[in-house]
């Protein structure tokens, strides 16, 4: 028995010494593959991202870290506070399993374009064509056709949370072509080792010569991932992102986390395009606005500002009437920014302001003010606009002064007559969009204030009933006809968290501009802003109940701080009359032949069509930071509010021959839009914004 025992320890012993002997080989083999593949991969990232390659070099591993060798012989690995390594023993046969049945169950990212709600009283360009899409996206999903059950070969995007070690991105990429791919990584670390394991090099140069676009987000977080995801979005086109797979490839917190703020932000991709009659109008009124000889908002000489002076941003939301005591008894003592209409809630209330802030473009927007208030208060105060204004706006206050919005084709014509007239550029208001509380926070931060105050800023309706101020122009009953005001805009089920407890309800226009100023607010750091009243909370921001403000100091002239903002801040460019051939009409006119020509060639698969799409986007995006500038922005959101549904056909339906008649549908209509854009340019670039008159 003993012998036995004996011999059984021997052959363990030895089985042991051979399994011991095969792993030194394996790791000799590994490590031996693996320093050559790290080297060939950062020269790879040298040439193709070197700011990756730069934060590869500069990276400090941990003492422990280590990529082990399974018995398969491939790495593997345990991230710093994790005691389990990533893959099994068989990553490969792991990996390969989780490709398979994510390609077999697919989730994609989709958006509804049928809910669109035409208008045909609305003539404008844009929105007959809006119209026109909608009807026809109506009349292709009543057909209720199948939709993929499978992940095709090819796809427009890949949204990949969870690089791990990269076995699967290769996996991947050998089923399915994407003409843009997102590879999103928090743990950087884990990033590095893929590097010994996976031949990124040869992902890297595939993807280029397929003419694809790959993005790494490395060490993302909740905090930079949508907002990194946006300005990639706006760089490329938000069509890079609208119609994407999405695969989860590690169940960690942190990935998981990623994956719902996409789903939840996923809206912010899906409008704020801007459009056409948009863009032509902005350019317009900038045009005009210089020509008047308005002052425009640039970086000041000198600043003689007491930056510690408070500032009051007045909205028009309920809780402006929260406070409205606190705003009387110290309106002498800070500099009052009145948001669009609550300029009139604020004169019914006896409060007098030092500016009024507008954005908006239509003449009907210039209408409702001019009946919202005698013409001989405007006389008292001053006007703070951006260049898309209605430029008749800036007559009826003792002064106006204009600032320059990011991303509008207007804004590029003031950096050019700048450059040439002061050598020298012109700020650009950030987050100062989609309502006027964005612009007048925005402009406020800007300058350098300190102490900044925010009433009426809801963004949504309290649970409470109330959707303005008790003294708004707009309607307490929007159901009753019957009663005096205007119907305000309507809320749509979605929901904020409130200061205090509770919720706002919420819409995407005031989602967005909730978000615009979170991100201001963090854009300007150390600055105290107070979110007054019951509205919705805002990160970054003090909420306080009106009746815990304390009275404001009265050692500062108030008045002097207003002249000090309008000297300082502003100057007149002295232009007489703007050189037509700075605005481009013949540049217009051959780029929309040339997308024209690119939509009449013949399509005769799905993938002919998406590469047609493509190679239009691509050329409209070169133009980006060139000198048509300008003639990119007033082409941008045509095409994207065209592409991103034609893109998406293209993507959802099994049956290609039905995809193909439904996309030569809408691809005609694209081809009506860019027409009608081609005309409506070059005899409307002086054009006012006659939305709105009779």
């Amino acid at each position: 028995m003993s012998q036995k025992s004996l011999e059984e320890q021997i052959q363990l012993l030895d089985e042991q010494l051979s399994s011991s002997i095969e792993h030194q080989a394996r790791e000799a083999e590994f490590a031996e593959k693996a320093n050559d593949r790290f080297a060939l991969n950062i020269s790879c990232f040298q040439k193709y991202f070197p700011d990756i390659a730069q934060a590869i070099s500069d990276f400090q591993v941990r003492e422990d870290f280590c990529i082990h060798v399974t018995t398969t012989g491939y790495g593997n690995f345990v991230p710093a506070d994790m005691s389990a390594p990533v893959y099994s023993d068989d990553p490969i046969g792991q990996v390969k399993q989780q490709v398979e049945h994510s390609i077999k169950n697919p989730m994609f990212s989709a958006t509804d374009y049928t809910a669109y709600q035409p208008n045909d009283a609305d003539k404008r360009i844009h929105v007959r064509y809006m119209g026109a899409l909608t009807r026809a996206m109506r009349k292709i999903q009543a057909h209720n056709k199948a939709h993929f059950t499978e992940l095709p070969a090819c796809f427009p995007s890949a949204m990949i949370f969870g690089i791990g070690l990269g076995y699967h991105i290769e996996l991947l990429l050998e089923k399915t072509q994407f003409d843009y791919c997102f590879l999103i990584e928090p743990d950087f670390e884990v990033f590095f080792a893929s590097l010994f394991c996976t031949d990124w090099f040869k992902i890297i140069e595939k993807v280029d010569e397929q003419g694809g676009s790959l993005f790494f987000q490395l060490g993302a977080d909740k905090e930079s991932f949508i907002k990194d995801l946006e300005v990639l979005a706006d760089d490329i086109g938000a069509f890079s992102v609208v119609r994407s797979f999405c695969y989860q490839h590690t169940p960690l917190p942190e990935i998981i986390e990623l994956i719902q703020q996409w789903s939840q932000q996923y809206f912010r991709f899906q409008f704020g395009h801007g459009f056409f009659n948009d863009a032509i109008t902005g350019l317009s009124h900038s045009v005009h606005l210089l020509e008047k000889n308005i002052p425009i908002l640039v970086q000041p000489k000198e600043k003689r500002l007491d930056l510690s002076t408070p500032v009051f941003i007045l909205g028009n939301g309920p809780s402006l009437d929260e406070a409205e005591q606190f705003i009387k008894d110290n309106c002498d003592k800070a500099i009052l920014m009145a948001a669009g209409t609550s300029i009139a809630s604020l004169y019914k209330k006896g409060i007098p302001v030092d500016f009024h802030v507008l954005v908006e473009r239509p003449y009907s927007n210039y209408k409702i003010f001019g009946d919202i208030l005698p013409p001989e208060e405007y006389k008292k105060t001053n006007l703070i606009g951006l260049n898309t204004l209605y430029p008749d706006n800036t007559d009826r206050y003792k002064w106006s002064g204009i600032a320059g919005k990011g991303n509008e084709a207007g804004t590029f014509l003031l950096e050019i007559i700048s450059q040439t007239q002061r050598q020298v550029g012109i700020p650009l208001m950030p987050y100062c969009n989609p309502v006027v509380a964005n612009a007048a926070l925005s402009f406020s931060m800007f300058a350098g204030f300190k102490n900044i105050y925010l009433f009426g800023i809801d963004n949504g309706n309290l649970l409470t009933g109330e959707h303005h101020s008790k003294d708004s122009i707009y309607r307490l009953n929007q159901e009753d006809e019957n009663e005096d005001g205007v119907v305000c805009l309507k809320m749509d089920g979605k929901y904020l968290p409130a200061n205090f407890g509770g919720q706002v309800e919420s819409n995407d226009l005031f989602m967005t501009a909730h978000s615009q100023i979170e991100k201001l607010i963090a854009h300007y750091p150390n600055r105290a802003v107070y979110n007054i009243g019951n509205g919705a909370k805002i990160n970054g921001a003090h909420e306080v109940h009106a009746e815990e403000l304390l009275p404001l100091p009265t050692d500062r002239d108030k008045l002097s701080q207003v002249e000090f903002l309008k000297q300082d801040y502003f100057e007149q460019f002295n232009v007489d009359s703007v050189d037509d051939s700075l605005l481009g009409v013949e540049a217009f006119e051959e780029i929309c032949e040339h997308v024209l020509n690119l939509a009449q060639e013949p399509i005769p698969t799905r993938k002919d069509a998406s590469d047609n799409l493509l190679r239009q986007a691509r050329y409209i995006y070169s133009l980006r930071n060139s000198v048509l500038h300008h003639l990119h922005h007033m082409f941008k959101g045509a095409l994207l509010y065209y592409h991103c549904p034609m893109l998406s056909l293209l993507y959802t339906y099994e049956d290609e021959q039905f995809t193909l008649e439904s996309y030569k549908e809408l691809n005609e209509l694209w081809k009506g839009y860019v027409s009608e854009m081609k005309e409506s340019y070059k005899k409307d670039y002086r054009a006012k914004c006659d939305l709105g008159k009779e």
